[in-house]
């Protein structure tokens, strides 16, 4: 009996000691579960959480987004602008006129020859080319001349000396017909220009020549100015002819004289 009771003894302590242990266990491991860090939340898209990296990648799609729609408004703006200059813009062309044409002599008489015009580089262009100032010039790319400026100058020169000179033996000088001319005429172009609803200005060196036009006979240097009366270009090649004739009603009045 008393070993049963001291086997009873026994277990009970072993019991109470096992009991104590575990609950000790428990408390330790539930201190540890309340003293853990809690889970970081998942960060939510476009949210306060955000990473850095996210929202910089956000930011910069949008940022290039709006570039992309602004260059194509851009582009539609310019594809427009040029659409409607191409419209509205077209290029105009003039020639100098000569005199009035009336029925001309064909009788035998003198052959004038008249070698070509020359023109300094700066006329030398199908631009019109206006006066800015002393100094400076303007070239107009919608208002042009037909044909070269020296061709049209020498033809309206022909052609007003034959009208002044009631003949029709006024010709542009070229190789194949020196020995049928018995007078030249050559004219130089220093200056010809003017300002829109300004003055047209002409200053030439002209000279008669023999046949061979190796000998001068008459040098001059002359001036004319002409009023454009209106701000336009066709006013301007208008008063620009007005100064080809004064020129050539100058050149007939010599020519009449060496007759």
């Amino acid at each position: 009996m008393v070993e049963e009771s001291d086997m009873r003894t026994q277990n009970g302590v072993a019991e109470s000691k096992f009991e104590a242990r575990s609950s000790k266990l428990m408390q330790t491991h539930l201190i540890r579960c309340h003293s853990a860090p809690s889970p970081r939340p998942l960060p939510q898209v476009g949210g306060e959480g955000e990473p850095p990296n996210v929202k910089r990648i956000d930011a910069f799609v949008s940022v290039q987004r709006s570039l992309i729609h602004v260059v194509v408004v851009l582009v539609a703006l310019a594809v427009c602008f040029s659409a409607c200059a191409g419209k509205s813009a077209s290029s105009k062309f003039y020639v100098l006129s000569s005199l009035p044409q009336s029925a001309l002599s064909a009788a035998e008489g003198t052959v004038i020859g008249v070698f070509p015009v020359s023109m300094p580089d700066y006329l030398d262009r199908p631009q019109i080319v206006t006066r800015v100032s002393e100094n400076e010039i303007r070239l107009d790319e919608f208002s042009r001349w037909a044909e070269p400026l020296k061709d049209s100058f020498t033809r309206t020169l022909v052609q007003n000396l034959s009208t002044l000179l009631n003949t029709a033996k006024v010709v542009t000088t070229t190789e194949s017909i020196y020995s049928l001319i018995s007078l030249q005429v050559g004219v130089e172009v220093v200056q010809f220009d003017g300002t829109l609803g300004g003055d047209v200005v002409l200053i030439v060196k002209w000279g008669l020549f023999e046949a061979d036009g190796k000998k001068l006979l008459l040098g001059k240097r002359s001036a004319f100015k002409e009023l454009t009366g209106a701000a336009t270009y066709e006013a301007l090649v208008a008063a620009q002819s007005r100064a080809v004739a004064a020129l050539s009603r100058e050149i007939a009045e010599a020519i009449k004289t060496k007759k």
